[in-house]
Parts: structure tokens; C-alpha cells; sequence
């Protein structure tokens, strides 16, 4: 039997229900949350991509010549430099976007982006499943924020920080030079283990 405040509670729910309000609406409050939603699903698209491709071992797909060591190596000496960069840009440029520039100034925000990168890559030669954790959790994570305060974003504001950039070249390039150095020894670290314990023995080892 339901009490009292319950009676009362279900009464004022009747009392506030209207059939006009609900007709009317706001046209001008839909639309805007309309443009949030796509706004949202299309970050959380791009997020997924490339937090996904970010956090695989190997970040170009083996290939089935005969001197398949070398290409390898030719790959990773020539084309994980542009890669590294598009990690480092694009880890940098979501958190130029959605911080506070009151609280984090682009100096701030650059260490942060290659801390982040090189953590995921380091996680990668473990585990992917875990790589791929720490590659969308700061993402997402500022998403949320973002939500919560809008007020982090300004367009004006992300497009001077963007502007700046140039003259942290210095930084910029250190931090990259740092990332192709650490992905040589992991893949060193990687192929020192395949000569001691072959991958056949590696992967059951890693499935008992």
C-alpha cells in the first residue's frame, strides 16, 4: 500500500504534466542539443579510430615479401617518424582544445601528450588490451569534462594555442626524437625476446 509521500509525490507529477508544454517545446534548445549529439559521436568516432590504431604493437601491417625483416626496418626507420608525429599532434591538439587554458598553457600540455604516447607504447609491447585502456581514457575523460563545463572550449582561444605552436618547435621535435628512440627499444626489447623464446613458445606460455 503506498504511503502518503508517495500519493503526494505521484500528484505532483500529474499536477506538473502538461499536454501544451509537451506539444510546444523549444525548437532552438532541440537543435542545439541536436548539434551537441553529432558533435559528441563524431569525436567519440574519431577518438575510437584512433586510440585503436595508437594502441597496436605494430603500427604497420607485416608484410608477406621475402626480406620481410627489412622492410620492417625500413618501415619503422623511414615512415614511424610521420606516424610519432600524428600521435604527438594528435594527442596535443585534443588537449589544447578541451583544457583549461587558465590552468594548462601549451608548455604544460606538450610533456603531458608525450608522457601519455609513450606510456600507450609501452603498454602496446605488454598487452594491447591495456594499451588501448590508457589510450582512451584521457580522451574521454576530457570529453567529460568538456560536458560538464563548456566553458573550457573557446574556438578563439583553441585557434591562438594552435597559432603558438611554432614557436615550441624545439620541444616539439625533442619530444618526437624521444618517441622513435623508445619505440627502437621496444622493438629491439621484442626481437631480443623472439631469439630467446620463439613467438610459438611466447604465445603459449601467454596462454597457460
Amino acid at each position: 500500500m503506498a504511503n502518503g509521500s508517495d500519493v503526494l509525490s505521484l500528484n505532483q507529477w500529474a499536477n506538473n504534466f502538461s499536454i501544451e508544454e509537451l506539444l510546444k517545446g523549444n525548437i532552438d534548445a532541440f537543435i542545439a542539443l541536436f548539434y551537441l549529439i553529432i558533435m559528441i559521436a563524431i569525436y567519440s568516432v574519431v577518438i575510437y579510430h584512433f586510440y585503436r590504431y595508437i594502441a597496436r604493437r605494430d603500427c604497420f601491417k607485416p608484410s608477406k615479401r621475402v626480406h620481410t625483416k627489412f622492410i620492417g626496418f625500413m618501415k619503422y626507420f623511414f615512415l614511424y617518424p610521420f606516424v610519432a608525429m600524428i600521435f604527438f599532434l594528435g594527442f596535443s591538439l585534443i588537449f589544447l582544445s578541451l583544457t583549461d587554458p587558465d590552468t594548462y598553457e601549451v608548455v604544460q600540455i606538450l610533456p603531458i601528450a608525450f608522457a601519455i604516447i609513450v606510456a600507450i607504447r609501452i603498454t602496446a609491447y605488454y598487452t594491447e588490451d591495456l594499451s588501448k585502456d590508457v589510450a582512451k581514457m584521457l580522451p574521454f575523460a576530457v570529453l567529460g569534462v568538456f560536458l560538464i563545463d563548456s566553458t573550457y572550449f573557446e574556438m578563439d582561444v583553441v585557434i591562438e594555442r594552435i597559432i603558438s605552436l611554432p614557436q615550441y618547435i624545439n620541444t616539439i621535435v625533442q619530444f618526437l626524437i624521444l618517441i622513435i628512440l623508445v619505440e627502437w627499444i621496444l622493438r629491439i626489447a621484442l626481437n631480443i625476446r623472439y631469439l630467446i623464446l620463439p613467438k610459438r613458445e611466447s604465445s603459449e606460455l601467454k596462454e597457460s
